[in-house]
């Protein structure tokens, strides 16, 4: 559920997913691109096909939702979900501009959108960290954008309809996540999750794969997963995937988790990051998610005889009773073995 923007040459073409909207779309790139020149298909998205489209001009990514998941066939989806997203980048953008990429041509009969290209080096965070180790002031720079995005969207009202949010959470959220995972504590901190105060507007899918950090600017994309939860959810999801992306790196675990969670600030999170079992246990859930990959795919960050190491330590973590960040810390900072 992402949109990385490097090639990939094993996807369908963008004439073989839009069929005859093909003209329309690329008529609605063109006032930002020039003549289109080339058109490449992106990897990391699970659920929208997303392309780059090149001209003399500049650049734009073009997603487009089918009527299944695009890298899980065998999940069925509606297409005009793309309209909920178009919703949330439109409300986003307006608010933080320098966060989010603007939505330049909305498409809704051919299920597609036009948006700024925001990766200036063409490169997702996921792929600067696959050769090095993230910096604390990396991590600062993301919980300081995740708060003032949590900032601006309190109080605003639900993107869905009814009570469509509470079955996107209980499906997406919590479904293809923390309880694919089959655990009992795991359970518990999705209802925990629900009892919380505060529940507001949140991404639901805060990855490396949906960030770009280049330049020293920060912008999110794929923002199909917002939905009203809590935002101790998306600042758990993220510390997973800073601990997922550094787990052959032990020695910065404690240092990267701490400058990002010390530089998440909203008022509603006032309990010390360090004795938040519910922040703790969520974390540690999102991890496994990533490291059993039951559902929905994810590239692997270790070598598998690590991975699992890590994996099984996370279940006897979980099977323990309450812990705390630091202690899931020193699980996934356990022995490493290339």
């Amino acid at each position: 559920m992402t949109d990385s923007c490097t090639t990939d040459h094993t996807a369908p073409s963008l004439a073989a997913v839009l069929g005859p909207d093909l003209h329309r779309v690329l008529a609605a790139c063109r006032p930002h691109t020039g003549r289109p020149t080339l058109v490449e298909a992106c990897t990391g998205g699970n659920v929208s096909h997303v392309f780059r489209v090149r001209g003399k001009v500049g650049s734009v990514i073009v997603k487009v939702r089918g009527r299944h998941f695009a890298r899980i066939a065998h999940i069925a989806t509606d297409p005009a979900l793309i309209t909920v997203e178009h919703r949330a980048l439109a409300l986003h953008h307006g608010l933080l501009p320098d966060l989010f990429p603007k939505v330049l041509a909305f498409l809704p009969e051919a299920h597609a959108m036009v948006m700024t290209d925001v990766f200036p080096d063409g490169r997702t965070w996921r792929e600067h960290l696959d050769q090095h180790g993230a910096t604390t002031e990396e991590c600062t720079r993301l919980a300081t954008a995740l708060t003032r995005i949590h900032h601006a969207t309190a109080g605003l009202p639900p993107l869905r309809d009814g009570d469509g949010d509470d079955l996107f959470r209980a499906e997406h959220a919590y479904g293809y996540c923390l309880r694919a995972c089959d655990h009992p504590t795991l359970d518990e901190a999705c209802r925990r999750l629900d009892a919380l105060p505060g529940r507001q507007l949140i991404l639901g899918d805060t990855c490396p794969k949906n960030l770009s950090l280049h330049g020293g600017r920060t912008a999110f994309v794929d923002l199909d997963n917002v939905h009203t939860g809590a935002p101790l959810f998306d600042l758990g999801y993220l510390l997973a995937h800073v601990v997922l992306h550094h787990i052959t790196r032990p020695a910065l675990l404690h240092p990267l988790a701490a400058a990002f969670l010390d530089a998440y600030t909203l008022p509603s999170h006032a309990r010390s990051w360090r004795d938040d079992d519910l922040l703790a246990t969520v974390a540690a859930g999102v991890l496994l998610y990533r490291l059993e990959a039951r559902i929905v795919p994810y590239p692997a960050t270790a070598p598998p005889a690590t991975a699992n190491r890590v994996r099984h330590r996370l279940r006897r973590l979980l099977d323990a009773g309450p812990f705390t960040v630091p202690d899931m810390l020193d699980v996934a900072a356990g022995p490493v073995t290339a």
